[in-house]
């Protein structure tokens, strides 16, 4: 079992505070806790030379905030009308934050959903951002998530021997417990040298050392490779992958035959799981099928649809828009932009998505 968590809230409204806090102690196991910033503490700094982010960082270096597993934190601090929270932000909280190597997940009311933040995102952002539009609950349950993801990346981080690996994909590789994927996960790094710098000098694997890569694959595991379809598959887009309705694939008797491929690492969430999408064609070459269609009909039953592209469903679909959320067909979408991860090459946008939000999308 993962270290246990130790997480921070930064939230200015009391209601919306207690509500969250509620929620989130209600995931908590035994040794865990969430604490509520008082920001108080802030604004009673007397050294008022120093920038908001080095007094944050000095309160959040002691307790009752020392070992922090992960910060929460709204988006909206900075309107807020608390004079306690004067000066302070959520970019403020992520600059300390990321100085003592806490990761930090913050959650937006103004996006409609979390599905609208996959594609407008940008993981180099710096924290992870959770949508508000589910309710406290599911905010909590996503940011616990979160949390214990980190943490058992920091535990796995002890068993392995920094110095043997290369990269950082071949770190996280062997983290994962598959060395063989290292080559694929490389991929999704290219456009992010800047953050790889961080975790490839070699040299004693201090404290410090495993807290700053905890941080810089926590992010990428989640808010890359596990964003972006490719060496990783949600539902929808492992059953268009298989060539498979995606109704029929979230039957129990069809999902039970790629049982082997599902993902349990760090983050993963068992009511929005993902595949590994190398270990989905294992199981279907092995069994000398041509795709996991032909492996289920023959399997379960020979009435399961294929998959179906939605913007022509007389074509199979494949493929995975990343707007819609739904299996579109290569002929009907766009891929390759600019913003995805050379890796993900199941992740598209289809025609008419790429149409209506040409601005945002760039090339």
């Amino acid at each position: 079992m993962p270290s246990k968590i130790k997480v921070a809230l930064f939230e200015d409204t009391a209601q919306t505070r207690s509500k969250i806090l509620e929620a989130l102690k209600s995931h908590l196991r035994r040794g865990e806790s969430v604490i509520p910033f008082e920001a108080g503490q802030f604004s009673e700094v007397d050294d008022k030379e120093r920038t908001y982010e080095d007094r944050l960082e000095g309160i959040l270096a002691k307790p009752p905030y020392d070992d922090l597993t992960l910060v929460i934190a709204d988006r909206d601090l900075s309107k807020s009308q608390d004079i306690d929270f004067r000066g302070l932000s959520v970019n403020v909280v992520a600059a300390a934050s990321r100085k003592l190597s806490i990761p930090v997940c913050s959650y937006a009311r103004e996006l409609e959903s979390q599905e609208d933040y996959d594609w407008r995102g940008r993981w180099e952002e710096g924290h992870i951002v959770i949508s508000f539009s589910e309710g406290e609950v599911e905010l909590a349950r996503r940011a616990i998530i979160a949390g214990r993801g980190f943490a058992e990346i920091a535990e796995k981080l002890a068993q392995v021997d920094f110095d043997t690996k290369n990269s950082a994909a071949e770190m996280l590789a062997a983290l994962l417990g598959k060395p063989e994927y290292a080559d694929k996960m490389a991929l999704y790094a290219v456009g992010d040298k800047y953050r790889l710098a961080e975790i490839l000098g070699k040299g004693q694997q201090s404290q410090n050392q495993v807290k700053r890569l905890t941080h810089f694959l926590g992010y990428w595991l989640w808010d890359s490779l596990l964003r972006y379809p490719g060496v990783f598959v949600n539902e929808v887009a492992a059953a268009s992958h298989l060539n498979i309705e995606t109704d029929s694939f979230r039957q129990s008797e069809v999902k039970s035959i790629f049982d082997d491929a599902l993902y349990s690492g760090p983050f993963a969430d068992r009511q929005k799981p993902q595949w590994w999408r190398g270990m989905l064609d294992d199981i279907v070459s092995l069994e000398n099928c041509v795709d996991g269609l032909e492996l289920v009909r023959k399997n379960v039953s020979p009435t399961i649809e294929r998959s179906h592209c939605f913007v022509d469903e007389s074509k199979p679909a494949g493929y995975y828009c990343i707007i819609s959320r739904l299996p579109v067909s290569l002929e009907n979408s766009r891929g390759g932009l600019s913003w995805f991860p050379r890796g993900a090459d199941l992740t598209r946008i289809s025609n008419p998505k790429f149409e209506e939000y040409g601005p945002w999308l760039g090339k």
